[in-house]
């Protein structure tokens, strides 16, 4: 649910205690936050930044913590490198639980946890990579309900091989879906494989995100 903050647009979900604004101004920040300390107190907080000056001030005062720092990459249609021998498998409700386990281990502070995830399936495209044994080894998740494009908001990789099947699974599936681009947010560490791989099939940089929590 959005709302209105004395012309602030914040973003509430009540079920979940949680709260996040979207590229606010230090100004912005400064004029509201006294109501929203005081309307939500124990909500988790959340100030998210996309291309957009960070507030340095005010977060260092609020003892902010960075929890995710991300570059930004699109993928659009004409641009995707598609290889029809790298793919993965879908999940399903029936795998799903091994799926949630996992996830949640592996993205402990991650808003979209396994339960959550699993409130709706239909939201989503989960796809993913076995171990010899049979056992999910690598998976990744992409929206289908954002407007105007499909989002990956997670991959968990072990090596170049998986990610390509992966990223490419997702991709072609969020423009199976009709979605004009995919964007993914990877994880702004040097040579990291998921980064790598993205730009290796047609990802292209858009600039950056940072999210802190208060």
């Amino acid at each position: 649910m959005k709302i209105n903050i004395q012309d602030v647009e914040v973003s509430v979900i009540d079920d979940d205690l949680y709260l996040q604004i979207s590229d606010p101004s230090e100004a912005d920040l400064y004029k509201i936050w006294a109501e929203i300390t005081t309307s939500y107190p124990n909500y988790e907080k959340w100030l998210c930044f996309r291309n957009v000056e960070i507030p340095h001030a005010f977060l260092q005062e609020h003892n902010a913590i960075l929890k995710d720092d991300c570059i930004r990459l699109l993928l659009y249609p004409n641009a995707f490198i598609y290889d029809e021998t790298q793919t993965a498998e879908a999940i399903t409700v029936e795998t799903f639980p091994e799926l949630a386990a996992l996830h949640d281990q592996s993205y402990s502070d991650m808003y979209w946890t396994g339960e959550r995830l699993g409130r709706d399936l239909t939201k989503w495209g989960i796809f993913c990579t076995r171990c010899p044994k049979g056992k999910i080894s690598d998976y990744i998740i992409i929206s289908n309900w954002q407007t105007g494009m499909a989002e990956i908001f997670c991959i968990h990789t072990t090596s170049h091989d998986n990610c390509k099947k992966l990223l490419n699974t997702a991709a072609k599936y969020g423009f199976d879906i009709g979605k004009p681009n995919v964007l993914y947010m990877a994880d702004n560490i040097p040579n990291g494989i998921d980064h790598d791989t993205a730009l290796a099939i047609g990802f292209v940089n858009e600039g950056f995100y940072q999210g802190y929590q208060l």
